[in-house]
């Protein structure tokens, strides 16, 4: 037993080191230490400190299972980088306030907390990076003047006050698929900023965009007002959108962009325009509780507006406003069953930190005779920028992200799907990456579907094993029969009769249905043969009678 204990307890400890690479110092005890410059400290073994001091470019890793608490406020220096690896768990336990630049690693297990959670962090140093795959609990998040940030959220993270950054703060705010954020208190914006929630949102209270931008493709809920107010302010909804607030002080030049479902309580904007998606095979869906007030914005194209209890219509959807409506603008279209396009909140792309985009892939089928190339290319359906110019071969990059069929490729120089000769016929794929010339890292993928046209050859195993009987009967036009079973037509085994000619061939008794038909039922017989003139198929009766007649002309492998 005292080895099994040894043994797993070296175990938790190589997995748990193994976490922290090139580390410098291993688990520091003085409460004040000073962590040095240019050194990567390790903890492996619970550890508090009380008023500890940081240099230069100092990093910090905690090992899975491990908690590190600073008791105090930490102090750097300012504008150097400071790193934090966290796997376990990194608790302070009162406010921070940090002027060295800041770039922390929560990974999948691991946990930040400030104050148990109801304390303030406030970011005073110049760059400023937060990655989040575990979780995160704070009160007030703060961004200071002058600083750069970005905030990329895999996990949770919890909010339990008010978010604000200073008008001079530039942040890059990015919530990914399956992380969720939620907000307690108010949050704020401004137009150096860029919200991208691809996950899921939850604000208690409102936000002040500010002239700021929000991009949405997951779901995005607000339970207070929104302020559209500052130059600019952008919001972009390809999923789905909840206010149950008021939306209010929309300048003409902001923008509320919906291809999603976007439902909203009342707005009361100035005339900020409501844009839908410009292809009608797209459409995006409003629903309002209460009547809107729009003034004389302009509205569409290629939107449903929908009010959420009672009659749909330009009367009843907005009040005291006199707007101008573009193409395919509706009202319940899904009342009438006169939806030009379905509603869709799951668009499956998520646009960059920055606020760009994804290139547009679309999924491509066609059928191609082995040995030829298709008649078009793969970039004829798709797009530059999602809902952008169209893809060619001098805005994007094309590469091969596999192939069912080793004989399948794109050609990445024209955009052709390549078919070798000799490929058999049958359903193949393949995928494939588009990524923009200006931006190599901005990418989006697709499937082609390759159909092979022909008929798929039967073979079947001849018998070599059992009691194998010689021919005794044969008929030959090469002069070469003899007796025995070991001379022709013996050497043809299993066969009642042998047929042998190279210029000539077997022809069974030709009738069509009519001549068939009258053969007198006392003449019919399992598994008589004839050759059907006017179905053009070998038939072959199967029971002896005038119904068992059967054509022979789908190629198959029966066992």
């Amino acid at each position: 037993m005292r080895k099994i204990l040894t043994l797993f307890f070296l175990l938790t400890f190589y997995i748990a080191k193994s976490q922290c690479a090139n580390c410098m110092v291993t688990n520091p005890t003085d409460p004040n230490y000073h962590f040095p410059n240019n050194t990567t400290v390790c903890f492996t073994s619970n550890t508090t400190f009380n008023n500890p001091t940081f240099g230069e470019n100092v990093k910090v890793c905690i090992s899975a299972g491990v908690t590190v608490e600073f008791q105090n406020n930490i102090s750097g220096v300012n504008n150097s980088m400071t790193y934090f690896d966290v796997h376990g768990a990194l608790h302070f336990s009162q406010a921070v306030t940090t002027v060295a630049d800041l770039n922390v690693h929560v990974y999948n297990g691991g946990e930040v907390s400030i104050a148990s959670g109801n304390g303030n962090f406030t970011l005073e140093g110049q760059q400023n990076n937060i990655l989040n795959e575990g979780h995160i609990e704070l009160g007030v998040l703060q961004f200071g003047d002058n600083t750069n940030n970005t905030i990329d959220n895999y996990g949770n993270l919890n909010i339990n006050g008010n978010l604000n950054m200073s008008n001079s703060a530039v942040t890059k705010f990015k919530n990914e698929g399956g992380g969720l954020i939620s907000i307690t208190g108010n949050y704020s914006n401004n137009e150096n900023s860029v919200y991208i929630n691809c996950g899921t949102i939850i604000s208690s209270s409102g936000f002040n965009i500010n002239g700021g931008a929000i991009y949405n493709t997951g779901f995005f809920t607000v339970g207070g007002d929104i302020n559209m107010s500052g130059n600019s302010s952008e919001i972009y909804n390809f999923g789905l959108f909840t206010s149950t607030g008021n939306m209010n002080n929309a300048p003409s030049d902001a923008i509320i962009y919906n291809e999603g479902k976007f439902s909203i309580n009342q707005y009361q904007g100035g005339n900020a325009a409501f844009h839908g998606p410009l292809s009608s095979s797209k459409k995006g869906y409003i629903e309002v509780q209460n009547a809107i007030q729009v003034n004389n914005a302009v509205i569409g194209p290629n939107l449903d507006f929908k009010m959420a209890t009672g009659v749909s219509d330009p009367s009843t959807v907005f009040v005291n406003s006199n707007p101008s409506y573009l193409a395919n603008v509706t009202f319940d279209c899904a009342s009438t069953n006169s939806c030009s396009a379905p509603l869709i909140f799951t668009p499956g792309f998520c646009p960059m930190i920055n606020g760009e985009l994804p290139p547009m892939a679309v999924d491509d089928s066609y059928t191609i005779s082995a040995g030829n190339t298709s008649t078009g290319i793969v970039l004829d359906n798709d797009f530059e920028t999602y809902n952008g110019a169209q893809a060619t071969l001098t805005n994007v990059m094309m590469s091969q992200v596999s192939t069912s069929n080793p004989n399948i490729n794109l050609n990445i120089n024209d955009g052709h799907i390549e078919v070798l000769a000799g490929t058999p016929p049958g359903t193949y794929t393949l995928d494939y990456k588009i990524c923009q010339q200006a931006n190599p890292t901005n990418c989006d993928t697709a499937t082609v579907t390759i159909i092979i046209q022909g008929t798929v050859p039967c073979y079947k195993t001849a018998a070599t094993s059992g009691v194998v009987l010689p021919a005794t009967f044969g008929v030959t036009a090469l002069g070469r029969a003899q007796n025995g079973d070991t001379v022709w037509p013996g050497v043809r085994k299993g066969a009642w009769t042998v047929l042998e000619s190279k210029t000539k061939g077997f022809v069974l008794n030709r009738l069509n249905d009519a001549q068939i038909s009258a053969i007198p039922a006392a003449n019919l017989k399992e598994g008589m043969m004839v050759y059907n003139t006017t179905q053009n198929c070998l038939q072959i009766n199967i029971d002896g009678t005038s119904t068992g007649w059967k054509c022979f002309n789908t190629q198959t492998c029966p066992d």
